[in-house]
């Protein structure tokens, strides 16, 4: 499959340090991402002096934590809306 997708690159910057991404994926994104990774990491400074390193590896860590409670949550939610569901068609069925 030939990928017609064009590749831009971003000058960031994160924790104070700058960085360049080259990928196709929408600036809104890319933007989005690198406030967030940002935000992150600098909330993971803020309870004292830690390197940059540490830093990045606490936040690695909060951001695989939020990622997992929303996938927990995905999964509860698309139960709960195929038991809605089965509980709808059983309920037309017995009009």
């Amino acid at each position: 499959m030939i990928n017609n997708s064009i590749k831009r690159t971003y000058n960031l910057k994160i924790a104070g340090k700058d960085y360049t991404l080259s990928t196709d994926d929408p600036p809104e994104l890319v933007h989005r991402v690198a406030v967030y990774a940002d935000r992150v990491i600098t909330e993971s400074t803020a309870g004292g002096l830690i390197s940059r390193d540490r830093a990045a590896v606490i936040a690695c860590l909060s951001m695989a934590e939020e990622l997992l409670n929303a996938q927990d949550d995905n999964t509860r939610l698309r139960r709960e809306l195929m038991l809605a569901r089965e509980q709808l068609a059983e309920a037309k069925k017995d009009e």
